[in-house]
């Protein structure tokens, strides 16, 4: 067998190897408990690991004495759960002295990842932690081989500690997530995440605004009103035990928007939808139940100026427009929802009421007024207008309540329409008309102008000569009749006597002028 001489490095190195594995060469510890498989070869059949150190079990670990040695091993598994490969304390690395170095760090807590220790100079590795009295490990022994043993707390052989320096422990390989988008009163659900070991149990505390929320610890939320804008986050915590426990935060959601509010029920308006009624609203609801709600009105759809209560008393604008009432209910952390009645129908005209007839006064003459006394109309606030007709025919201009007519109106009948308005209302119309046609009154002269005759001549307003039948009595009584010609006419007759008479002259008119009696006294030729 060749062999070779070291350098003085290696010397060395080999040498603090050799007083290493002196100082950590313990005895293999007693214990109470069943060896579930030994040797690398026949534990890795069996499904037990050495997690690769059967690869490297001849190197050193920490400086602990390669080959088989517990403390070796167990530096090999700490360093690849992560710890620096420099042994984390100087002096002795005996096992029985890992649980004084580190006894701010072992407990009475076994954990998987943690170390076994006892004081009678051995360490393990905790592969699992069935109940607080029963564990599994994975050793390698000084002078011996590497096996994994099931260990019970009875029979003075459990450990003396167990030390905390790399515990294994969940940690999450996906974080947590916020489904759904945030409003209020709609729940949010979180997942628990993705973690590296299986059959961990999770918990759950979501925060608002980076807040935890007090008895928010389900995997669902739902936000209140009161959090209208407020981000969340949900905080999913893994146990399993033995493990140490992990956790991990979702992202922040998006802000949380204001509830919906819905109505459930439309407002109900009574009353009757005519000018000068009252139209009342009632009813109403929502859900969730509004903390304050307001009332508008509308024609055909228009909101109507200052109409916010209850109550509407119909106008005269309201006229032949459907009414709504809107109720607007709103609650803090919700949007406002809106409620409408069904549109009342067309609203309808009030009636005027009339308490005393208008008349029409003064005689059918040419230029002799003719006046409408108005009669009496209400409410307050009636207009009254006059329309003058001839013969049905409407007179231009004739518009107001008193009417003189002219020669143009000779011989037809006059009347007036009066017509009482108000806004809203229902009109009054009336018709007034004169029983008899227009007429004009005629002047009368007499006088004597051959001897014994008397020539009587009519004239009247408008008319170019009067018509008609004119009678001459004398004081005794006598009596002569004729008929005028082109407005006149001459009476001969022997008790028309010279002298100063008396005579009784009679118009007994026509259909254009009036009839008329004169006495006159006449000096007959």
């Amino acid at each position: 067998m060749l062999t070779r001489r070291l350098s003085l490095p290696a010397t060395l190195l080999a040498l603090a190897a050799l007083l290493a594995g002196l100082l950590v060469g313990a005895p293999r510890a007693e214990a109470t408990s069943t060896l579930l498989c030994k040797g690398f070869a026949a534990c890795a059949k069996a499904g037990y690991s050495n997690f690769g150190y059967s690869a490297v079990y001849k190197q050193m670990w920490w400086r602990m004495y390669a080959g088989h040695n517990c403390t070796n091993y167990v530096a090999y598994r700490m360093v690849k759960n992560g710890m620096s490969t420099t042994r984390p304390w100087s002096g002795s690395g005996d096992a029985r002295n890992w649980g004084v170095v580190f006894a701010s760090k072992t407990n009475q807590k076994p954990k998987v990842g943690s170390i076994a220790w006892w004081s009678s100079n051995h360490v393990a590795y905790v592969q699992q932690v069935i109940d607080a009295d029963t564990i599994v490990v994975s050793e390698d022994h000084w002078g011996g081989d590497f096996d994994w043993r099931m260990i019970r707390r009875a029979g003075g052989g459990w450990p003396t500690g167990f030390i905390h320096l790399k515990d294994e422990r969940l940690t999450a390989t996906a974080a947590p997530r916020i489904t759904g988008a945030p409003k209020v009163d709609t729940p949010l659900a979180a997942t628990s995440g993705s973690w590296n070991l299986p059959g961990a149990a999770y918990s759950y505390q979501w925060r608002a605004n980076g807040v935890a929320i007090t008895g928010a610890t389900r995997p669902t939320y739902t936000p209140t009103a009161a959090q209208v804008g407020a981000t969340f986050t949900v905080r999913v915590k893994a146990t399993r035990y033995g493990y140490r426990a992990g956790s991990s935060v979702s992202t922040a959601s998006a802000a949380t928007a204001p509830g919906t509010m819905k109505a459930t029920s439309a407002p109900t308006v009574t009353g009757l939808a005519k000018v000068g009624g009252v139209l009342t609203v009632t009813g109403g609801s929502f859900t969730p139940a509004a903390s304050s709600s307001s009332i508008a009105w509308l024609a055909d759809g228009v909101p109507i100026a200052g109409a916010t209560t209850p109550t509407l008393k119909l106008g005269a604008v309201h006229l032949d427009r459907r009414i709504t009432a809107v109720v607007t209910g709103r609650r803090a952390g919700y949007t406002g929802a809106v409620a409408a009645s069904a549109p009342t129908a067309p609203v309808g005209p009030e009636k005027l009421t009339m308490s005393s007839e208008p008349t029409l006064t003064g005689a059918p003459h040419v230029g002799e007024p003719l006046t409408v006394a108005p009669g009496v109309v209400g409410p307050a606030g009636v207009s009254t207008t006059y329309k003058w007709f001839r013969d049905g025919k409407r007179i231009r201009g004739a518009r107001a309540a008193s009417y003189t007519p002219t020669t143009k109106d000779l011989g037809g009948r006059l009347s007036v329409r009066v017509v009482y308005a108000k806004p809203g209302y229902t009109s009054i119309g009336r018709m007034l008309q004169l029983a008899a046609p227009v007429r004009t009154y005629p002047r009368i002269r007499a006088r004597s102008r051959t001897h014994r005759t008397i020539t009587v001549t009519l004239s009247a307003e408008g008319v170019r000569y009067t018509r008609g039948k004119v009678t001459l009595i004398n004081e005794r009584g006598k009596r002569r009749t004729r008929v005028l010609e082109r407005g006149a006419t001459t009476f001969r007759a022997y008790w028309i006597r010279a002298g100063e008479r008396t005579f009784t002259v009679i118009y007994q008119g026509s259909r254009l002028v009036e009839r008329k009696s004169t006495v006159r006294v006449i000096t007959v030729k």
